[in-house]
């Protein structure tokens, strides 16, 4: 399984998306908490909606991509703050518990996934709301067929598919929240 992250891309025009990869043991699942690390001064997190893959494909073309996908849910993608230190850069997104992800919806029980509406707070306060339509300059059909190009995609791959709202500084008691539709997906306290 991989876990595929990309930066921008929620009404950022100007801003061409980029990639990274994260570690599968990246992957925090709501309900646990996380836990700040002590490598790093500082810790952000960052909204995004994830979308899981449910069939095997190579070179999926944009019109097909949407037989691809099987289920989404609300995330935060988490990135340590180093300093001047960049000789392990990649890995500032790649730590175990960088990739919280909510409970998954299916695809096949809601109406439109594109445009199911994703709310996400932070404390309480509403700090995205979007859907998976809004995503510009890259759409998803666009995202998995370059993905695809580069590497196989897997049944449970997951695509990060970008900064649905602005970072925040993670400290300790922070709560990380979300809803798909009305629905709570994503419930995580943050601890030290």
């Amino acid at each position: 399984m991989k876990v595929i992250g990309f930066t921008g891309n929620y009404g950022m025009e100007d801003s061409v998306p980029q990639s990274y990869l994260m570690a599968d043991s990246s992957i925090l699942y709501t309900g646990r908490p996380f836990f700040l690390p002590d490598f790093a001064r500082q810790f952000v997190a960052t909204p995004t909606i994830v979308v899981r893959t449910g069939r095997l494909g190579k070179c999926i073309a944009p019109k097909f991509a949407h037989r691809y996908w099987d289920a989404f849910t609300a995330g935060f993608a988490v990135r340590a703050i180093q300093g001047d230190d960049d000789s392990l850069a990649a890995l500032d997104r790649a730590f175990d518990g960088a990739a919280i992800v909510g409970e998954w919806v299916e695809a096949s029980h809601v109406e439109d996934m594109m445009h199911e509406p994703v709310e996400v707070t932070i404390d309480g306060t509403v700090v995205s709301s979007h859907c998976l339509a809004d995503m510009n300059p890259l759409p998803l059909a666009d995202m998995l067929a370059r993905v695809s190009i580069r590497c196989s995609v897997k049944m449970g791959d997951m695509l990060f598919t970008g900064n649905a709202g602005e970072e925040k500084t993670l400290t300790a008691g922070t709560r990380l929240a979300a809803s798909i539709g009305g629905r709570q997906v994503l419930d995580v306290k943050v601890r030290l």
